[in-house]
């Protein structure tokens, strides 16, 4: 399809999505001049005339905000400093059980290798998150991590799972 097609396209839908938005509010009701005269003891529903005041077009761009904006932040957060310790604490938590298993000098099952492989990189990865890029500190924590984390996985026999074992 070409470009122009689907930058046509696209207006299009996004004037339909904004349309819908619009016209899911009930239309803002003018007030009138003249009195509405009901027969007596006719039973007719009105909605307050409150239900209309409060809509504006600020009412409208905040709901078209709402709806094609980004995500709203999550209402609990977790202090940087605090989720930094907590991925150290983890990577420290999980090289300490590497290296017990080590120590025991017991072959592991595939099962468990393979589970011992994502748990290291979840915890890597949790950390790496944590570290700035621009921080030379941060850099050479992150490559220290990397390095214990290979010789870890590697004394293990630790693999990718679902790779061959190199042949020898």
């Amino acid at each position: 399809m070409q470009p122009r097609a689907l930058l046509g396209l696209a207006a299009v839908a996004l004037g339909l999505a904004a349309y819908a938005t619009y016209a899911a509010y009930p239309a803002r009701r003018a007030p009138t001049d003249t009195p509405v005269v009901e027969p007596a003891g006719a039973a007719v529903h009105r909605p307050p005339p409150a239900a209309y005041d409060d809509l504006d077009d600020r009412a409208v761009a905040h709901a078209l905000q709402r709806a094609f904006g980004p995500p709203p932040e999550p209402a609990v957060k977790v202090p940087q400093v605090q989720a930094r310790r907590e991925a150290e604490a983890s990577f420290e938590g999980m090289m300490h059980t590497l290296e017990e298993l080590a120590d025991a000098g017991e072959k592991l099952p595939r099962a468990r290798r393979d589970q011992l492989y994502r748990d290291t990189n979840d915890v890597f990865s949790a950390l790496s998150v944590h570290l700035h890029p621009d921080d030379a500190a941060d850099m050479q924590l992150l490559e220290d991590a990397n390095i214990r984390m290979k010789a870890m996985l590697g004394e293990l026999g630790v693999r990718v799972p679902g790779r061959l074992a190199p042949a020898q």
